[in-house]
């Protein structure tokens, strides 16, 4: 009996541990504003912090802020901002997507890195036009103002979703990587749902006919059930009439052009734990 109260003691001891260590682990993963320069006040940090939470519960995206003011000999902020979004394992599912925003106060400097999902909805277009927007803050010193502008402008590039004509492609070789994203016109989607509309109604008759079950043969007496009855009757020729009309001319020329692919690229390299990122920054 004492051997068993002292099985099941050390047995609640493991996995209070476990759980402590779990809390702990989550602690640490739920930060998302990890500012080293200082650039925010308490009541600016935590108010970030309650805005990211939202952003990650309505787009199912990540975003992480990084500041720092300490030089990084010579180490590019593409490879800290990629590296030190792998390093902690943010992201918000399989492909772990999400971004972090890096601002580099020793350099000025500010990057966006992108992986997951959001590499294919942030194009280097959508990056640039990002980064050009949150500028003017980051130059004025309104820092907190500047994260909620970039939190505001991944949340409205998520809702548009990926555009039309998009593609990844290696940064170093140009190569393309991925096929151009074609989204459906309305047309296309009324033509799918007819022929899934026909696919499945020819697929439910012959599955009917099938599985139909046979009833009990009739035999209806025709002789004593019918009747036929002739009449005689004649048709007279009164006049004809011809009349003519000209066939008009095919229309020629004005066909339907094409339209060319929009939205651009999205520029990819690999860091150094071997994932994929996009991205891109400027000075301020």
């Amino acid at each position: 009996m004492k051997k068993m109260r002292k099985s099941l003691a050390a047995f609640l001891c493991c996995i209070l541990c476990v759980m402590a260590a779990c809390a702990l682990a989550g602690g640490t993963t739920s930060q998302r504003i990890f500012d080293q320069a200082n650039l925010l006040t308490p009541a600016q940090e935590d108010s970030l912090e309650t805005a990211i939470a939202q952003f990650q519960q309505d787009t199912g995206m990540d975003f992480v802020l990084v500041t720092t003011n300490k030089p990084h000999e010579g180490v590019s902020v593409q490879t800290i901002a990629d590296d030190y979004y792998d390093k902690y394992g943010f992201g918000m599912d399989e492909e772990h997507s999400g971004v972090l925003y890096y601002i580099d106060m020793y350099e000025r400097e500010h990057y966006l890195s992108t992986t997951g999902k959001m590499i294919d909805i942030m194009t280097d277009q959508r990056i640039d036009s990002a980064i050009n927007s949150v500028q003017p803050d980051l130059t004025a010193g309104d820092y907190p103002d500047a994260v909620s502008s970039m939190l505001s402008i991944l949340r409205q590039n998520i809702k548009k979703g990926i555009p039309e004509g998009q593609y990844q492609y290696d940064i170093l070789t140009g190569k393309q990587l991925t096929r151009r994203h074609k989204a459906l016109t309305m047309n296309e989607i009324w033509i799918s749902l007819l022929i899934a509309a026909a696919v499945g109604g020819v697929f439910a008759l012959i599955v009917s006919r099938r599985y139909q079950l046979k009833g009990s043969t009739y035999r209806y007496q025709l002789e004593g059930n019918t009747a036929m009855e002739l009449t005689d009757t004649q048709d007279q020729f009164l006049r004809s009439a011809t009349t003519q009309a000209r066939k008009p001319d095919p229309r020629s020329g004005g066909g339907i052009g094409g339209g060319g692919f929009g939205g651009g690229g999205s520029g990819v390299h690999i860091g150094s734990s071997g994932t994929s990122h996009g991205g891109g920054g400027g000075k301020f």
